[in-house]
């Protein structure tokens, strides 16, 4: 854990360094009239929910819709690894492909380097993909992206943070996880905390038409365009990388295999669902649609709540203001708030600024949960370092939020985000159980003391300083926050 924490301190420090040189200073936040978005409106539907409850049942459930698909299957992410879980399920996609099923999927640039194992799909012809924003550097690694980000700041910030599976227009998945190895529970190295939820209904033909109006935009670029293979309509670079991956994960393949065959009937509950989406015009002005909309919907709720329960990986301000958390706790609502402690963060810009702003969390009444780095969970295959990725939230055991926000700056700002907000008592009081039922396990309980001084409690352990956070991180944190980028997290 010890290195883990410093690698990536290290992996932080020259990212920050690079920025600082190579941008020279940090964006600010845009003028936003009091009451943008405010006229906004979004359709209530009566849905079908399900929420996904282990990691491992998260990917099965993909891959047996994929499976199962008839007509189509159109997804987004941010990110896709070229790893067991992301193989088999772009081997079972090129499978659906082959039997008629046409697939269409966007992806961001930020992660998708000169990838030809993926390019070569895209040759299929019922398989469409299309990267959001691309970078103009393709095969130099970081560097080149560094360079490239140098010279095309303004057009390359903005990266596409929507998670969405649809298959034939019948179920779709909806949540915080992108498709790998880390989100499934069976990574080495590290796993992240997160989750999904399944909706049928006819709210999915409102995520159909804001997915057609992302396919039809500007931003998108055919992966054949950017990555050249050797011969279109041949496989061999991902068959190839397909066979190498499962020759070295078997236990990791047969585990997915098995879990696909045991899958269960879903017990849906019903709810009221009201789809919120972001615009494309941020893309130009930087103004915080989503999080507009999603205020503005809520604000009857927000104003008036007597609870909430708020999850987010990056508990980051705005322009130094937790502004709903400022409005329910000076209405005396019961405000509980869980995010990565300072040693969880799989940022290592984060901290640094969380390490402040605790203070004032506190201050205001929240009660504070932070999770805890060496986090264990059943349903994860391998039990290695985890990281916290929920983004939701609860008001009054009756208002629910799914989607790819983390309400942080980038979430409102500069990244392209959705979510549905969801009325029912009996999913809300699921979605807190899955959060907090096993919290002594999960958490630190992070209160003030009396004297001032602050406290990290689980069960019998105690500690006055922020666990697994040494003192050695103040000097890396100090040239951190020297930046000033907490817009850019």
């Amino acid at each position: 854990m010890i290195f883990h924490t410093f690698s990536k301190w290290l992996t932080a420090t020259f990212l920050a360094t690079s920025i600082l040189v190579l941008t020279g200073c940090a964006a600010s936040y845009p003028d936003v009239e009091a009451d943008f978005e405010a006229d906004y409106s979004t359709p209530k539907y009566p849905a079908q929910v399900y929420l996904i409850p282990a990691a491992n049942e998260a990917v099965a459930r993909r891959i047996q819709l994929v499976q199962q698909a008839k007509t189509f299957i159109d997804m987004t992410y941010f990110s896709w690894n070229k790893d067991t879980s992301g193989l088999m399920l772009f081997a079972e996609i090129k499978a659906a492909a082959d039997r008629g099923v046409n697939v269409r999927i966007t992806l961001d640039d930020l992660l998708v380097f000169n990838e030809k194992w993926m390019a070569e799909l895209a040759h299929h012809q019922n398989i469409d993909i299309r990267i959001f924003n691309p970078f103009n550097s393709r095969s130099m690694g970081w560097i080149g992206r560094a360079m490239d980000f140098q010279i095309h700041q303004a057009q390359l910030d903005n990266r596409l943070h929507e998670k969405y599976f649809n298959a034939d227009g019948h179920t779709m998945i909806l949540g915080g996880r992108n498709i790998g190895d880390d989100y499934f529970g069976y990574s080495t190295d590290a796993n992240f905390f997160d989750f999904d939820v399944m909706f049928k209904g006819e709210v999915i033909t409102a995520f159909e038409s804001n997915f057609n109006v992302l396919w039809g935009s500007k931003h998108l670029v055919p992966i054949e365009m950017l990555v050249e293979v050797k011969q279109a309509g041949e496989y061999s670079v991902f068959d190839a990388t397909y066979e190498e991956q499962v020759g070295e994960q078997p236990d990791v393949f047969n585990a997915i295999s098995n879990k696909v065959s045991s899958l269960s009937a879903i017990n849906y509950t019903p709810a009221l669902v009201m789809p919120v989406f972001d615009s494309l015009a941020k893309m130009q002005d930087s103004k915080p649609y989503f999080r507009r909309r999603v205020e503005n919907i809520m604000r009857e709720p927000i104003n008036n709540a007597k609870k909430a329960l708020i999850s987010t990986p990056y508990l980051i301000p705005t322009d130094g203001k937790f502004a709903v958390l400022e409005t329910l706790t000076a209405h005396n609502a019961e405000v509980t708030v869980i995010t990565n402690s300072s040693a969880s963060n799989d940022s290592g810009f984060i901290p640094a600024y969380f390490e402040k702003h605790r203070p004032v969390l506190l201050d205001m009444g929240i009660n504070l949960y932070e999770y805890k780095a060496g986090a264990i969970h059943d349903d994860h295959f391998y039990h290695a370092d985890t990281y916290f990725h929920n983004k939701t939230f609860v008001f009054d055991d009756l208002y629910s939020y799914i989607g790819s926000s983390n309400f942080d700056p980038r979430s409102d700002f500069i990244n392209i985000e959705f979510g549905v907000l969801i009325k029912s008592p009996e999913f809300a009081k699921t979605l807190e159980s899955y959060l907090l039922s096993h919290k002594d396990d999960l958490y630190w309980h992070v209160t003030k003391q009396a004297d001032g001084s602050i406290q990290w409690q689980s069960g019998d352990e105690v500690y006055d300083a922020s666990p697994g956070y040494s003192r050695w991180h103040k000097l890396p944190d100090w040239f951190i926050r020297t930046l000033n980028i907490e817009y850019e997290l």
